[in-house]
């Protein structure tokens, strides 16, 4: 019981990491457009998006706790393995957690909650990933 807690807690703080990269890949994107070439530009832009990097990163920590383990729990009970389980889960995680920070039905219009769904279906893949390969690594001790 004890190991699966801590793969849990594993695979859940890299689907927030893997959510966190996705979100900020984007603003880093969109940098690099603007920066029209300059270099220096670019990389200034990115070690000033660090700092948000991290508090996007505590803040889908916080956002996707609950619903998080409540999923977790869901696929240990029933013995769910699937990634589509994870994924769809991750996604749905996604557009609650937009639309708790966002209140206003005009996210849902936007592309904005289109890419939190994007977010959390990669997130939800991650845990599903890590905790494989935390079992398997497991298992082979």
């Amino acid at each position: 019981m004890s190991s699966t807690c801590c793969r849990s807690i594993g695979g859940w703080l890299a689907g927030c990491g893997a959510a966190t990269a996705v979100l900020s890949g984007v603003v880093q994107t969109i940098l690099m457009i603007t920066s029209g070439g300059n270099i220096t530009r670019l990389l200034g832009g990115i070690v000033v998006l660090l700092l948000p990097s991290v508090v996007v990163f505590v803040i889908t920590c916080l956002l996707t706790a609950i619903p998080a383990a409540l999923v977790v729990w869901l696929a240990e009970e029933f013995r769910i393995r699937a990634a589509g389980f994870f994924a769809c889960a991750g996604a749905a995680i996604g557009a609650l957690s937009i639309s708790v920070l966002v209140r206003s039905p005009a996210v849902w219009t936007s592309g904005l909650v289109c890419l939190f769904i994007a977010a959390g279906c990669i997130a939800g893949l991650t845990y599903w990933f890590v905790m494989g390969e935390l079992a398997a690594r497991e298992d082979s001790m």
